[in-house]
């Protein structure tokens, strides 16, 4: 099999798809000895199908995509999941007291839980989530503040860093955060580095951190790690993870709310 795949690259590269779909990830070293091919025969291989979308370089080897794209325009990941999101945010809102200071970053999810905060007019909203000022009504929260950076035009966010000119007066009650994929081992995830840095920065000035996702995010891997699963405080989700993370999230202590 190794040999009659070396000789076709698409065959070869096919089948390297298929391992790391089945098995989340893979090293160069396992793959040029399962194939019979040298080492930057198997890295090439890697880079190509990465360049195409298909998985996700990682150092010594690649990572399985998130189920999420992470070019994927806001509006069309809006329409994903949506019954599951929409249960999410509902009960999102309901750990929120009326009154809190939140941080909330971009994506589909936390969009429909600034939505569902409808009832909370006294709340403080910062956020890099540009697709929200426009969906809400005046008066929806007490004050919105948008954090400034580089404008991602599919994603609807700004990217950079979380400045404030008196950041030792910031007070964050909750940051509510959505992520492109959750992972017993990896923590929590998001396709671009300098957005995995700023959310752990809006993670780092809260007193506590509400993940939301949705159940097709549990095991999936993305290119940047946000924070180990102990840096999450409640999980809010559609349905109970499986055996493998939900024994990681109890180790890491984190409170799992999902639908009754």
């Amino acid at each position: 099999m190794a040999k009659n795949a070396s000789s076709l690259p698409a065959r070869r590269r096919a089948n390297m798809l298929e391992l790391i779909g089945r098995d989340g990830s893979v090293s160069v070293p396992d793959l040029a000895e399962r194939f019979a091919v040298s080492l930057d025969t198997v890295r090439r291989d890697l880079d190509h199908l990465a360049r195409s979308g298909a998985l996700v370089r990682a150092h010594g080897g690649a990572l399985r995509v998130s189920q999420g794209d992470p070019l994927k325009p806001l509006a069309d990941r809006v329409l994903d999941q949506s019954n599951e999101k929409a249960a999410i945010a509902k009960l999102c809102a309901k750990q929120v007291r009326n009154g809190e200071t939140l941080m909330l970053n971009g994506g589909s999810t936390t969009l429909l839980v600034a939505e569902a905060l409808a009832d909370h007019a006294q709340t403080v909203v910062f956020t890099n989530n540009l697709a929200l000022p426009g969906s809400l009504a005046p008066g929806h929260f007490a004050a919105l503040h948008v954090l400034g950076g580089e404008y991602r035009a599919l994603t609807r966010v700004s990217v950079g860093p979380l400045l404030f000119a008196n950041s030792e007066r910031i007070n964050i009650d909750t940051a509510i955060i959505g992520v492109r994929a959750i992972h017993a081992d990896n923590g929590i995830l998001t396709s671009d580095l300098a957005e995995a840095s700023m959310i752990a920065d809006m993670m780092a000035l809260a007193r506590r951190t509400i993940v939301v996702a949705d159940a097709s995010k549990f095991g999936q891997y993305a290119f940047a790690t946000i924070a180990p699963l102990s840096a999450i405080d409640i999980l809010v989700t559609d349905r109970a993870p499986d055996d493998a993370l939900a024994e990681a999230l109890r180790s890491a202590d984190v409170s799992v709310v999902t639908p009754v």
